[in-house]
């Protein structure tokens, strides 16, 4: 990320800018993330305050003719102030949420008490008060129902970093809303923050506005009378700011974080002239405002101008030393260049006569090489021929061993075939057996099946019977016609069940055969079963007759109701 950077300061006034800052860096954010740097704020902090431009002049003050002093016009409270376009939100990250509340107070415990520098006519007669720093911090005031409502600039600016009411604080980077504070100080969460974002519209188009209207109309003399009564207002302020950093532990410990007591020590000359200032109108006060108004910075200035003299003669002093250690060390390259030419003529030479003494030396090795490079060709020859005779004795040995792999292969792919056929055949057999168990269990089902069809039928007729003793001769040919209906069905389940024995003979060959002797004994069987019930059917159906005529023909009513 880049750090913050800004335009227009002084040779010395980095270190103090970034102080005011609290430790408030600056980086880009997008529409949903920010977060800060410090970047150079150690650096800053190590810087001399000695160092420091001179405050700007600030306006000599002014008492007005009439004892008392004339009430400020007052600006219009937020709701009053016209709509704008909405503004942008970007939410910081972390502690740094802090970064702009906690830049202005250090600004407003810098200042103190110090009146203000000068004034400006604004609109609607009221005319905001403004401070600005060495390094061109600025803060203007200007009175509203209920206090004051500040605005806070960077050096060069057009925009504030921040502006605050006696109700809420608002912080801004790069045009965009990113925090906004209670009256306690305390950080509103993202959705409370953006509950307020029309009145943050708000004061950042008038705080742009008061900006450019400051830059370009003449500034004012301050009433002395009118800043003595307003300057408790504007203390307690800043001791709401103080105490609320106290309660506040996320911003104590913000503060803690950037090193307060090194920006203190750093800021301590511009404090002093800020609260010497504050002390020197304060006699002026006591004497009535008796005389004239106090420069309260021209002695500052002075010392400022001093010191910068001072530096200035001590750089110009240094930088003869500089000059003449530069020339002494370009005579002492222009030897040590010397004596490195002849250094290199000698290297010359020595390289000379050693590349000599080498080639020499190569030749005697190529001769060397030449005998050795013989030797090994008639050694290779040797070993080729050697390797020649080993090589066909290993092709012959491999071959061998190739033929007898493939006769074990042979066998053993007999034996894995042979083995393949046995299993083969065993489940075959295990297939069949299962099959003729699966008809088995088929037959049994059919059987039971038929069975409790039978004993339904014979349930209904004995039922139809007993209901239908007054109707026996109709009742009579139903029992025949349902024996007819019976004996069809069975008959059609006989063709049936012999359409499957005959599918499966075609399929089973010799075990169905057997199945089928097995069924025709079973059927048999069946139809003696069905004979003996149709014979005990008959033999009851006579009984029955019986009871009918012994009842005077009508069934199933004693003699006595006959009558």
């Amino acid at each position: 990320m880049p750090p913050l950077t800004f335009p227009r300061l002084r040779w010395a006034g980095i270190g103090t800018m970034v102080l005011a800052l609290s430790a408030c860096g600056d980086q880009r954010a997008d529409d949903t993330d920010f977060s800060l740097a410090d970047n150079g704020w150690m650096a800053a902090l190590g810087n001399d305050s000695a160092g420091l431009p001179p405050l700007p002049d600030a306006e000599p003050m002014m008492v007005a003719d009439q004892s008392a002093p004339q009430a400020p016009y007052r600006a219009p409270l937020v709701e009053q102030l016209p709509a704008t376009e909405p503004i942008a939100y970007a939410q910081p990250q972390g502690a740094s949420d802090y970064a702009w509340i906690d830049r202005a107070d250090m600004f407003a415990q810098t200042l103190g008490d110090a009146p203000p520098d000068y004034g400006f006519a604004y609109d609607n007669g009221v005319t905001p008060w403004a401070w600005q720093s060495s390094d061109d911090y600025v803060r203007y005031a200007e009175p509203i129902d209920g206090g004051y409502r500040y605005y806070y600039y960077e050096p060069g600016a057009v925009s504030p970093w921040l502006v605050s009411d006696p109700w809420y604080s608002y912080g801004y980077r790069d045009d965009r809303l990113v925090a906004v504070y209670d009256r306690g100080g305390r950080a509103l969460p993202w959705r409370e923050a953006r509950a307020r974002d029309a009145y943050a519209a708000r004061y950042h188009a008038r705080a742009r506005d008061m900006r450019r209207v400051a830059r370009a109309r003449e500034r004012q003399r301050i009433e002395a009378r009118q800043w003595a009564a307003q300057r408790a207002a504007i203390r307690r302020d800043r001791e709401r700011w103080r105490k609320a950093r106290q309660t506040q532990t996320a911003w104590a410990r913000y503060r803690d974080n950037r090193a307060e007591t090194r920006a203190r020590r750093h800021w301590a000359a511009e404090r002093q002239v800020r609260e010497r200032a504050a002390v020197r109108f304060a006699n002026w006060q006591r004497e009535d405002f008796r005389g004239d108004a106090p420069r309260f910075y021209a002695e500052q200035r002075r010392e400022r101008q001093m010191v910068a003299r001072r530096a200035q003669a001590q750089r110009q002093r240094q930088q003869r030393a500089q000059a003449e250690r530069r020339v002494e060390r370009a005579r002492h390259d222009r030897m040590r260049d010397r004596q490195q030419m002849q250094q290199r003529r000698a290297q010359a030479e020595q390289r000379a006569e050693a590349s000599r003494r080498r080639a020499e030396q190569r030749q005697a090795q190529a001769q060397r090489a030449d005998r050795q490079q013989q030797d090994r060709q008639r050694a290779r020859q040797l070993a080729e021929q050697r390797e020649g005779r080993a090589t066909q004795q290993r092709r012959r040995t491999a071959q061998q061993r190739q033929v007898q792999q493939r006769k074990v292969q042979q066998r053993q792919a007999v034996e894995q075939r042979q083995q393949r056929a046995v299993r083969q055949a065993a489940a075959r057999q295990r297939a069949t057996r299962q099959r003729e168990a699966e008809a088995r269990r088929v037959q049994r089902q059919q059987r039971a099946q038929a069975r409790r069809s039978e004993q339904q039928q014979a349930a209904a007729r004995t039922a139809r019977e007993q209901a239908q003793q007054a109707r026996a001769k109709r009742e009579q040919a139903t029992v025949r016609a349902d024996r007819q209906e019976a004996r069809a069905r069975q008959n059609a389940q006989r063709q049936q069940q012999a359409q499957q024995r005959e599918a499966r003979q075609q399929q089973r060959q010799q075990a169905q055969r057997r199945e089928a002797r097995q069924q025709q004994r079973q059927q048999a069987q069946q139809r003696q079963a069905r004979q003996q019930q149709r014979q005990q059917a008959q033999q009851r159906r006579p009984d029955a007759s019986i009871r009918v005529a012994q009842g005077g023909g009508k069934p199933g009513r004693p003699r006595g109701e006959r009558d």
